[in-house]
């Protein structure tokens, strides 16, 4: 995709937000920069976007695992205790009732469940600038948390109307002095996947817990598609056809790993970080929602260190998702799902390069890891190399 209209560079009452729009003309490589500058222009030439379609994507993920023919997919399951040992994880005792051993576990919770329950040394909230020296980071640490969002889709109708509220709920915003902004990803077939920034505060939503927070974030969705219908006519031709059905969670629990990741880290980009084991790089901009929003962009791409997926005091423990060992400043930035699904690309690989060398996967040589990652095609340099874009434009 590229951009549309956007409300900063258009009039205000043109559009809710921002809009993303099918673009024919742009490839996968030109979705792979969002860094260098702020200005429209600017982000209509480079910034791009890969529209996101759940129902495709799932179709895929499940095409690709049955390919292996060696992964068992467990729905509506999780773990229900873990045996520890000298950091070690020994076993963990599913929600089925299975008892499950393995050479290398790798926890992608989000926030860290599996590292929590094993003893972890775990983080939250927003980290004081003593901390790791951060100096965007705000003077003494608070309970803050990232915006949650409840992403809702609405689907076009040849007949114009507003859809009622139901009783109960207010058409005036309820939770803050107005109705959020939205970014909107247009559909080839003329849905609009839609996101309110944001539709809740990170500390609320861990306070409620994560069935009366969607519950009330339900509500909130309701009134704010109201509000656009109401605001914008041209929303009138379309229907709320879908609500998604858990929270987007864009901050919770982090565990304290060998490595942290800071804004020092995101500052000095990857022509000013001095670690060997790099296995994914990102360039989103630090991106704060909620009552203390703030946001700056990166001048380029940085890395994520292997050891930033290695719990301290852990052998057999990868952590590959939002809950990996970050600041609170730098998760900000990196928790995006393109990265996540790189850090969960390197922790497989991982236990795949650790099991052939006969060691624990946090002590996977990472020269061999980072030769298995770009064996499979991950980018881990800035600009792309002639061979891995040869591949992609092939591709």
């Amino acid at each position: 995709y590229s951009f549309g209209r956007h409300f900063s560079w258009d009039a205000r009452d043109s559009f809710p937000g921002g809009e993303h729009v099918p673009d024919p003309s742009r490839s996968y490589i030109d979705t792979l920069r969002r860094h260098g500058g702020t200005s429209e222009a600017f982000k209509r030439e480079f910034v791009h976007g890969i529209i996101f379609e759940p129902d495709a994507y799932e179709r895929v993920v499940r095409a690709m695992l049955e390919e292996t023919k060696r992964c068992t997919v467990l729905t509506n399951t999780t773990f229900q205790a873990v045996e520890v040992e000298s950091g070690r994880v020994r076993a963990i005792v599913m929600t089925n009732g299975r008892r499950v051993l393995a050479g290398a576990y790798v926890d992608s919770t989000g926030g860290g469940a599996l590292c929590k329950a094993s003893g972890c040394a775990m983080m939250l909230g927003r980290d004081g600038r003593e901390r790791f020296g951060e100096p965007s980071a705000s003077e003494n640490p608070t309970t803050l948390l990232n915006g949650v969002t409840l992403i809702f889709r609405v689907t076009p109708t040849d007949e114009e109307d507003i859809e009622r509220l139901p009783e109960g709920i207010p058409a005036m915003c309820w939770w803050q002095g107005h109705f959020p902004p939205i970014s909107a990803s247009r559909y080839p077939n003329g849905d609009y996947n839609c996101n309110m920034l944001p539709t809740m505060e990170g500390k609320e939503c861990l306070e409620l817990g994560h069935e009366k927070a969607y519950a009330e974030c339900r509500r909130r969705v309701l009134a704010e598609w109201h509000y656009i219908q109401d605001d914008f006519p041209e929303f009138r031709r379309y229907r709320l056809s879908w609500v998604a059905p858990a929270l987007g969670i864009r901050e919770s629990t982090r565990v304290l790993g060998e490595y942290v990741l800071t804004e020092h880290d995101l500052r000095a980009g990857l022509s000013g970080q001095q670690h060997a084991d790099i296995v994914t790089i990102a360039d989103h901009s630090v991106d704060r929602h909620g009552s203390s929003s703030s946001a700056w962009e990166m001048k380029e791409p940085y890395g994520v260190p292997y050891r930033c997926l290695i719990p301290l005091g852990f052998h057999n423990l990868l952590i590959a998702c939002r809950g990996a060992s970050f600041s609170s400043l730098a998760a900000s930035s990196c928790r995006l799902s393109r990265t996540m699904i790189q850090l969960g690309q390197a922790a497989g690989i991982a236990a795949a390069v650790a099991t052939d060398a006969g060691v624990d996967v946090a002590a996977a040589p990472a020269e061999l890891l980072r030769a298995a990652l770009r064996a499979e095609h991950v980018q881990l340099e800035w600009p792309l190399s002639e061979d891995l874009r040869a591949y992609l434009q092939d591709a």
